[in-house]
């Protein structure tokens, strides 16, 4: 009697600890999170934003270039993570084509502004006070990015903090993607 009930025990502490470590693992995955997102393949959603600097900011006002939108809150450790890759990508593309834009969201303001002066914000940066152009884009959390060609097409979207490397890859993809389908077009 007495071992059964001691192998009991330890049968219920084995599952517990398999059943926490797979939360665990779960929760702490980092990284290549590539999301299948109905927008991929369709125009990015339309957006009239104020940014941190107070500029009106309309999405149309950047056709023309890749753009990277990254949705970010200030209480995201994540997030704190892949800003310093951000900011260091959008300075070597200066000059090119590409364009940055955070969109802040589920945030108030002034945590908002110290997070972009703690981490550089030379991007532009918007704040979405009614919390509403996340849904537009079907976000689930922050970090999430879309990459958009310069015809305004969404070709990829990432959940979770990228590395240089990793944005510089979306850049490509969505450049290529672009000169893809001016080919196709002049056949």
């Amino acid at each position: 009697m007495r071992i059964s009930n001691t192998v009991s025990k330890i049968f219920i502490v084995f599952i517990i600890a398999l059943l926490a470590y797979t939360l665990w693992s779960g929760l702490s995955e980092k990284g290549d999170i590539e999301i299948p997102s109905q927008l991929v393949g369709r125009t990015a959603p339309e957006f009239t934003l104020q940014s941190f600097s107070g500029e009106k900011v309309k999405f149309s006002d950047f056709h023309g270039k890749t753009v990277l939108v990254n949705f970010w809150a200030s209480w995201c450790h994540p997030c704190r993570e892949e800003a310093p890759a951000l900011e260091k990508t959008y300075m070597s593309l200066s000059g090119r084509q590409v364009e940055f834009i955070g969109i802040n969201i589920m945030d108030d303001r002034k945590s908002a502004e110290e997070y972009i002066k703690s981490f550089g914000g030379t991007f532009v940066n918007v704040y979405d006070p009614e919390n509403r152009i996340h849904l537009d884009y079907g976000v689930g959390g922050v970090p999430e990015t879309f990459f958009v060609n310069p015809e305004g097409i969404i070709t990829g979207k990432h959940r979770g903090p990228l590395t240089e490397k990793m944005i510089m890859h979306y850049i490509e993809d969505a450049t290529r993607y672009n000169a893809q389908n001016k080919e196709l077009g002049n056949q």
